[in-house]
Parts: structure tokens; C-alpha cells; sequence
């Protein structure tokens, strides 16, 4: 009877081990790529890339060739006007407006801006409970194509630095430093 058990309890992990499949060597076949379908899918990519590139140049000078445009028709609003003193008091008008002392980068492409910089002011004041607008500079920045409105408040012994897309009013950069 004694022999009997170690052939029944081999019989059972046997049986076991069949009905689980162990011993089996399962192996999962992965797709095979082909060196001329990888180049293929690597050339469709690139000529993507290409494509959105040439789009991207297009659009910028455009933008260029309309802010050229808008600052000629600018220059030319000034030669005749008679005298100097109806530019550097708008100028001035500007600088009291923004709080900044002839920093004003605005060219004359950004007239049609959605945000105005008064607008930007109070989205940015918004996010400093008890800030005013002399606590504020702020300055219209044209960089890489975009109109952006730069600016720091100094508020409470904080130093805020932000930075608001001007054509959507949404804000792009918020940094603080306790000093």
C-alpha cells in the first residue's frame, strides 16, 4: 500500500501538469517589420514634417510681410502729421498707460491684437489678490512670429514674472520669487 501512494501522488502532479499545459512553450509572434516598411513609414513622416514646415515658413511671412506693411503705413501717418510733438506725446501716453519708462516694443502690426494691453493687466492682476497697476510693468513683445505680453509685479515682498499669449489672453508663463 505504501508503494502505491507515491504513484498515485506522481500521477496526480502529472495529470496536473497536463491538464495546465506546463511544460509547454508558449511563444507570442510578433509582427514583422520589414526594413523597406520602416523606410517607407520614415519617409511619409518626414514628408509630413516637411509639409507642416513649409506651412509654418508661410504663415510667418505672411505675418512678417503684414507688420512690414502695417509699419509703413505707420511711417507714413507720421511724415504727415506736422511736428514731433503729437508722436512723443502719444509715446508718453503709452509709457504712463503700461507703467513702463520707453519699453513699449509694440509694432505696428499688433493693432489687431484681441487682447489689449489694458486687458492683459487685469488678467495678470487677477492672479495677485491686493496688486495694483503701479505695482506692475508689462510690455508687448513680438517673438518668433507671436505677440506676447511680458511682464513682473512686485507685490508683498514677491516677485511675479508672466507671460500672456496677446492673441488669446491665456497665460503662458507664471513664475514667483519671495525675496
Amino acid at each position: 500500500m505504501r508503494k502505491r501512494y507515491p504513484a498515485i501522488f506522481l500521477g496526480i502532479i502529472l495529470s496536473f501538469g497536463v491538464l495546465t499545459g506546463c511544460g509547454m512553450s508558449r511563444t507570442v509572434q510578433q509582427p514583422q517589420q520589414t526594413d523597406s516598411g520602416s523606410s517607407e513609414r520614415e519617409a511619409e513622416l518626414q514628408a509630413e514634417v516637411d509639409a507642416l514646415q513649409q506651412e509654418l515658413d508661410a504663415m510667418k511671412d505672411a505675418q512678417s510681410q503684414e507688420a512690414a506693411d502695417a509699419a509703413q503705413t505707420a511711417d507714413n501717418a507720421d511724415d504727415a502729421q506736422t511736428g514731433d510733438n503729437s508722436t512723443a506725446q502719444s509715446d508718453n501716453t503709452q509709457d504712463q498707460n503700461t507703467g513702463n519708462t520707453g519699453s513699449n516694443t509694440n509694432s505696428g502690426g499688433a493693432s489687431d491684437l484681441a487682447i489689449s494691453m489694458e486687458e492683459a493687466q487685469n488678467i495678470a492682476l487677477e492672479r495677485v489678490p491686493g496688486a495694483a497697476a503701479q505695482d506692475m510693468s508689462i510690455e508687448l513683445d513680438y517673438d518668433d512670429g507671436w505677440y506676447i505680453y511680458e511682464g513682473d509685479i512686485l507685490y508683498n515682498r514677491t516677485e511675479y514674472e508672466f507671460e500672456i499669449d496677446a492673441n488669446t489672453g491665456n497665460i503662458l508663463k507664471w513664475e514667483e520669487e519671495r525675496w
